[in-house]
């Protein structure tokens, strides 16, 4: 689901429907909550807690979607929030593996971009780059 190309990660389906159900169902009680809830201490206190889950749910859907690592015309793509970066295969000095994420460093040392391990086909997109020749540590 949500995939970028031929080798690419992809968003779990059942956490992505469970937090979509999370969102939709809390944003929908609460907003009933405060409508019809009249003014009552106990319904407003009710409506609060549901609205802060609906927020964290829509917090947790939007990582979902936006964390995601893909190999497309020689290049790698990472993404993570707001974070975005593209590299070509050449300009990889190396990749390490540590505490679950795959952080990829260029010829110059640098930090270009992190890769999440648990991520569903991140073994395509690892075993590709080892394909191509890119060190590992």
């Amino acid at each position: 689901m949500f995939k970028r190309g031929e080798i690419s990660t992809e968003v779990d389906r059942g956490p992505f429907f469970f937090s979509l159900a999370a969102f939709i169902g809390s944003a929908v009680a609460a907003a009933l909550l405060f409508v019809r809830g009249g003014g009552d201490g106990l319904a407003v206190f009710g409506g609060v807690l549901l609205a802060i889950v609906a927020i964290a749910a829509c917090a947790v859907l939007f990582a979902m979607v936006t964390d995601r690592a893909y190999i497309s015309e020689g290049k790698l793509h990472m993404s993570y929030l707001f974070k975005k970066a593209s590299v070509s295969f050449e300009e990889i000095g190396r990749i390490s593996y540590k505490d679950d994420v795959y952080t990829v460093y260029g010829q110059s040392r640098n930090v270009i971009g992190t890769i999440n391990a648990k991520l569903t086909g991140v073994g395509r997109v690892i075993s590709e780059l080892d394909r191509k020749g890119v060190r590992f540590e």
